[in-house]
């Protein structure tokens, strides 16, 4: 009976304080990598990718972390600040960030020449803070750890408490514009995340959607809020394909560059 009445108590909090889309990102005051903070002030006018992992010295999170590191540059352009989060203390987290960054170099640099180029200038050791959350207070708080969540023991086989794989995309107000949520034996795909945070930040900027499967500079569908007669002067363009009175794509605004390919996805794509 104790042990039923202490998982209902978990579940219940778990549940109660677990935030959603659309919500403002709780604050909270953490000890981090890059000493204590609290998390707006922090945050102040950026995006922020807040992500946690089960644990320190542990396989699937040292590659995560090191793609991430890879990728600051990514997020930098973006205006956007990545933490990061976990139940082990900052000793931990210092001891382990050699081990990651070591990781990190032997992984490939992919993209055009030139960015390749580019981001070899680019100091991308980790830079970005790693929380403290060995209480799992922020954890609980933003409904990073769940109890049932498996395999529940970390890669020694040990059985501990340990975070679930959550991501929340908040933008530069503070709302939960995004969260994932991954099992603790799949990594994730940050360059997924920077795909999210491209196609948030446009539709935000332009009132927009994007289809599935979008890439940056592939089409954008219209709100159906926007009348036909006024999408060439509200988006600049008379380049619309209309495939039901409800579906309508135009090019993405301001971008010049967009590849017959990427045209073709929408435009090939109906029949």
């Amino acid at each position: 009976m104790k042990k039923f009445l202490c998982t209902f108590l978990i579940f219940f909090i778990h549940n109660l304080h677990a935030v959603k889309i659309g919500d403002i990102a709780p604050n909270f005051k953490a000890s981090t990598t890059i000493g204590d903070l609290t998390f707006h002030e922090w945050a102040n006018e950026s995006w922020i990718v807040l992500f946690s992992h089960p644990g320190d010295f542990t396989p699937v999170c040292t590659t995560e972390l090191a793609s991430v590191a890879q990728l600051q540059p990514e997020f930098n352009k973006r205006n956007v600040k990545v933490i990061a989060l976990s139940g082990d203390s900052v000793k931990d987290h210092q001891e382990w960030i050699p081990h990651i960054n070591s990781f990190k170099d032997t992984l490939k640099r992919e993209g055009s020449l030139l960015s390749m180029i580019n981001n070899w200038k680019e100091d991308t050791d980790i830079n970005y803070p790693i929380i403290a959350d060995e209480d799992f207070s922020i954890s609980t708080l933003y409904g990073m750890y769940h109890p049932n969540a498996m395999p529940n023991s970390n890669s020694l086989g040990t059985l501990n408490r340990e975070n679930i794989r959550a991501v929340y995309i908040i933008d530069s107000n503070k709302i939960i514009q995004t969260i994932l949520i991954y099992p603790k034996n799949i990594g994730r795909n940050f360059k997924e995340i920077l795909r999210t945070i491209d196609a948030l930040q446009l539709s935000q900027k332009y009132k927009i959607s994007t289809p599935a499967n979008w890439k940056n500079g592939d089409p954008v569908i219209v709100s159906n809020d926007v009348p036909l007669e006024d999408i060439p002067e509200i988006y600049n363009t008379d380049d619309i394909n209309i495939y039901q009175d409800y579906l309508k794509f135009i090019d993405q605004p301001e971008f010049f560059n967009e590849s017959d390919k990427s045209k073709k996805r929408s435009k090939g794509g109906f029949k």
